[in-house]
């Protein structure tokens, strides 16, 4: 299968491009549901002009889970996410893995996910992933934590 708008090729399954992020399936559907789209700067800071503000920009908003409405910025090279009590990004359920995924921040500033082995998985917009490029938008799912990834302006 070939994504719609780029031409990548994808697993027959997708829901989603892992390289350009389009949705892979028929809007007309009747089991498609309709979705608000809300712009960056209104979610993050309604009434702001520009996206999420900090020293690099990139943020995880954690959009359902315990912590819905947390902001936590990717400021380091490397980001770790697990239920451990020394990570980075620390998600306190049994869905979690003590060391589940990390974000790494490449030489050209973008940032990526890599699932580290974990028992239930990585999902970015549906997909489970084994490491991807991150783009502005993206839903991680880490256990039952939904996160949105916000990019900052190139």
């Amino acid at each position: 299968m070939n994504c719609r708008r780029c031409g990548e090729i994808l697993n027959a399954n997708a829901n989603f491009c892992w390289s350009c992020g389009a949705p892979q399936h028929d809007a007309t559907s009747p089991e498609t549901v309709a979705v608000p789209v809300v712009a960056v700067a209104e979610v993050l800071h309604p009434g702001a002009a520009s996206g999420p503000v900090g020293e690099h920009g990139d943020v995880l908003v954690v959009a359902s889970g315990p912590a819905a409405g947390a902001r936590f910025e990717l400021m380091k090279a490397f980001t770790t996410v697990g239920r451990h009590e020394n990570s980075d990004l620390l998600l306190d359920d049994v869905s979690v893995s003590r060391h589940h995924a990390i974000f790494t921040r490449t030489a050209s500033g973008r940032i990526t996910v890599r699932d580290l082995n974990s028992l239930n998985g990585t999902y970015v917009n549906g997909a489970r992933v084994e490491e991807t490029t991150l783009h502005g938008a993206d839903e991680v799912q880490i256990g039952k934590y939904k996160l949105v990834f916000w990019e900052a302006t190139r």
